[in-house]
């Protein structure tokens, strides 16, 4: 766990399963918490399947990358990429590698450095929030971002496959020790729920044993506005983009009802389903 002597929280943004939108949660609450003033750090840890620079809408502007500033070719500050629609909100991308390329390069040094990276990224942009999003299949990288982990956010899509890879994963980071773990439902399909094709909140709180912090509605203008750089300020629609600033609020500590500002919902047969 990290020491938290720069005082930042870091919260894996994490899931055994793939195509479960881990990085477009990782990248829409950085914003989220950064327009509520927050100093946030993502940390692109997919080695294989980078995809937060393409989020953020920055990939051209990556010079350096996290594997360079562990082995010592960069520094920090020549990684780190500033966003310009929030003060205080940096990336530090990934490196491109091929499937099996990962694993070898976690030999003892690049674990030590990996933590100390950390850190020093969390100092050079004053973090308060380090979110680290993780590659949904290696779980030798899944385990080292673990080790820098102050929580975790399990993110599940609202089939049946994402929904047992969350029960998985929350038996995965128990045995990694690591604690703090929250359910983040993406891609929350709301009319199968009401017609009986899908389950109600309730119900997947139970199949994944894992407490919920936010619920994210499907959303096809979010999808195709990330292809194109955008987030959710830009792209999402109302519901959707009141879903991840509640989402914000509640990590920041603030007690926010799951549907708090969306519209024309049925909440409890939603809930109770």
């Amino acid at each position: 766990m990290s020491d938290n002597s720069c005082k930042f929280v870091s919260v894996l943004v994490t899931s055994c399963k793939g195509g479960v939108g881990k990085s477009t949660v990782t990248a829409n609450l950085a914003l989220a918490l950064a327009r509520r003033g927050k100093h946030v750090l993502a940390v692109d840890c997919d080695f294989s399947n980078r995809t937060l620079d393409l989020l953020f809408g920055c990939e051209d502007a990556v010079l350096y990358d996290l594997c360079d500033v562990i082995a010592g070719r960069a520094a920090v500050a020549d990684a780190l990429l500033a966003d310009p629609r929030a003060e205080g909100l940096h990336l530090l991308p990934a490196p491109f590698l091929g499937e099996d390329e990962p694993s070898a390069l976690l030999d003892d040094a690049f674990t030590a450095r990996f933590g100390e990276v950390l850190r020093e990224a969390a100092e050079a942009t004053g973090a308060d929030f380090i979110l680290i999003d993780t590659p949904g299949s290696a779980e030798a990288l899944l385990t080292l971002a673990a080790q820098s982990a102050d929580m975790a956010l399990i993110v599940t899509g609202h089939h049946p496959a994402a929904i047992r890879g969350a029960e998985k994963t929350g038996l995965l980071l128990d045995s990694r020790g690591v604690p703090g773990q929250k359910l983040v439902l993406n891609r929350f399909d709301i009319d199968a729920v009401m017609d009986g094709r899908r389950p109600g909140i309730n119900a997947i709180i139970d199949m994944t044993r894992t407490a919920i912090l936010g619920v994210i509605p499907e959303d096809r203008g979010l999808e195709l506005g990330q292809e194109a750089g955008k987030l959710y300020t830009e792209s999402a629609a109302k519901n959707t983009a009141r879903a991840i600033d509640n989402l914000a609020a509640r990590l920041c500590g603030e007690s926010v009802p799951l549907f708090a500002g969306l519209r024309r919902l049925r909440r409890r047969r939603l809930v109770e389903r």
